[in-house]
């Protein structure tokens, strides 16, 4: 699927919850963790960290993860051909910025990013993504290895959509009711 411009991806990317038996290579999702690190970061401190679930013991283990993670886990996560965990790292930022803000003040900025990066360029090459915030972070933690200073911070699924096709209507606020210029009671 080739986009010829950024907006109509943006139009037409949704999350994916139902996919295809198609396995997704590890080229692939390599290729998609070195599109996401390519994103911007404060201070430049690149603050992430991606691990990769592909394999079907760890993809079991990871969907037991999210079953305590609140709003009913993930009942889908089971057909998922793969998972990424993009986890927080000790945010390196320049001194000044660091004693003002704190180390990791823009950590989850950053990390969104990165994620927005993946999930974009997954689209482009027709594969569909869900964002996933609700897990159990101590067993995460345990059943990945993941250090203790480490915060696994977002969960992306990947895979082909099994139906794919025409995606939905996109619901969103009127633009006239989230944009403001020059003061906050400005004319909308």
């Amino acid at each position: 699927m080739n986009f010829h411009t950024f907006e109509e991806l943006q139009n037409t990317r949704e999350s994916c919850r139902v996919y295809s038996d198609a396995p997704v290579s590890r080229e692939l999702l390599t290729h998609l963790a070195d599109v996401a690190r390519l994103s911007p970061s404060a201070c430049n401190s690149q603050p992430w960290h991606f691990l990769i679930v592909d394999e079907p013991e760890a993809k079991k283990r990871l969907t037991e993860c999210l079953e305590d993670g609140g709003l009913n886990g993930c009942p889908w996560g089971n057909r998922v051909p793969a998972f990424f965990i993009i986890c927080e790292e000790k945010a390196k930022l320049q001194p000044g910025v660091a004693e003002h803000y704190g180390s990791q003040h823009f950590a989850q900025m950053d990390i969104g990013m990165a994620a927005m990066s993946l999930c974009c360029e997954a689209a482009s090459l027709g594969l569909g993504t869900c964002m996933i915030c609700t897990m159990n972070q101590e067993r995460l933690h345990s059943a990945f290895h993941i250090p203790s200073d480490t915060t696994a911070r977002l969960i992306i699924t990947v895979g082909y959509p099994a139906n794919p096709g025409a995606p939905r209507r996109k619901q969103r606020k009127e633009l006239s009711s989230i944009v403001s210029y020059n003061s906050w009671d400005s004319d909308r």
